[in-house]
């Protein structure tokens, strides 16, 4: 046995051990996972011809559930590991035009919307990013959802009962974990009203689209993530959401716009509910007028009045429900008031002392 197949094997063992289990209990061990994945990472560099082969899926199966992993170290060197991937079959697929993107194993829909999910619960959990780490969130964020987005054209992936009932258990299950962690009811209850048959796919209404379904799920997500986050996040949901734009047909960037778009609006508006820096409100803007640039005037421009309509809707149905709740329930009104005051004064504060240690740094 050479050494290459020597170090493979080592790193096989260590790191299927070490990914047994990841909860907050095993955190003491984190060490045997993160140094499998500085080792394996280090093999494949020295060895580039070896990423794609079959032997070596069950490490790359591991290191996607390491995305989950409660230390950030070993989130950081997963997220590392899946962009050298994707970039190899990128590189793959332009020499190899006959062979389908979604043969690759890290490629397949549910492999590729999992990995998506489990960057939006980084978003979530980590609050310190440097430039690097997120610059690496955001290219594979883009890289998943507009690959997911290129495979959804495929006839076995248009009927999404005949697909599902095709699929092995194993990927089944990554798809229902993955709308699981999405924590969406809405949209998980049409995932599984399609999968189930129950939608009657005659039907050309978008929600009916199990591709699209999947890809608005994950930028819905990703608007709310921008929102009640900070603005390292924003930066990378917003930063997202241009280069995803910019990578689809203007035909299905009209599709996704209604996703993308509210929070840009909200952001760059002053409707966010919160404190927002120049800097994020000057992002938005320039995200939006990306997107402007892609659609076309008149058709950005209906799509973005069709979106205000529909929040302002929202915006005046909330406002009538408080003030029924003002008569009808005043002690929960003003309860509700008092922590809406407390929340953005706690928001305040950490923007502050951001700014002060900004200043400090500089």
């Amino acid at each position: 046995m050479g050494r290459k197949e020597q170090a493979e094997g080592k790193v096989l063992g260590l790191l299927v051990e070490a990914t047994g289990s990841s909860d907050e209990a095993t955190m003491p061990f984190w060490k045997e996972s993160y140094y499998s994945l500085v080792l394996l990472e280090k093999i494949l560099c020295q060895f580039p011809d070896i990423i794609l082969e079959k032997d070596l899926e069950n490490i790359w199966e591991a290191t996607c559930e390491l995305l989950l992993h409660p230390h950030m170290w070993l989130r950081n060197r997963s997220n590392r590991l899946i962009a050298l991937y994707i970039t190899v079959v990128t590189d793959a697929s332009r020499e190899h035009h006959e062979k389908q993107l979604g043969t690759f194993f890290l490629m397949k829909p549910s492999r590729l919307f999992m990995i998506a999910v489990s960057l939006c619960c980084q978003l979530e959990a980590q609050l310190s990013l440097d430039d690097a780490v997120s610059s690496r969130i955001t290219q594979n964020l883009v890289s998943s959802i507009c690959n997911m987005h290129s495979l959804k054209e495929q006839r076995e992936y248009i009927d999404p009962h005949n697909y599902w009932s095709a699929l092995g258990e194993s990927e089944q299950s990554l798809f229902l974990k993955a709308f699981q962690l999405l924590d969406s009811g809405k949209e998980k209850g049409i995932f599984l009203s399609l999968i189930s048959g129950a939608c009657n796919q005659s039907d050309q209404d978008d929600s009916k689209d199990l591709g699209f379904l999947l890809v608005s799920s994950l930028l819905k997500k990703m608007g709310k993530i921008a929102l009640q986050k900070e603005d390292i996040q924003m930066g990378i949901v917003f930063n997202s959401f241009r280069l995803i734009s910019s990578e689809i047909s203007p035909d299905y960037c009209r599709r996704y716009a209604s996703q993308m778009l509210p929070s840009l609006y909200k952001v760059s508006e002053g409707f966010a509910g919160k404190v927002i820096s120049d800097d994020m409100k000057q992002l938005a803007q320039e995200v939006c007028d990306s997107i402007r640039n892609r659609l076309g005037n008149q058709e950005f421009i209906e799509v973005y009045n069709d979106m205000r309509k529909n929040l302002k809707g929202k915006r005046e149905k909330r406002k009538r429900e408080e003030k029924v709740m003002a008569v009808v329930n005043p002690e929960r009104h003003a309860k509700r008031k008092l922590r809406i005051a407390a929340k953005h004064r706690v928001h305040k504060k950490r923007k502050m002392m951001t700014m002060k240690m900004g200043r400090w740094l500089h």
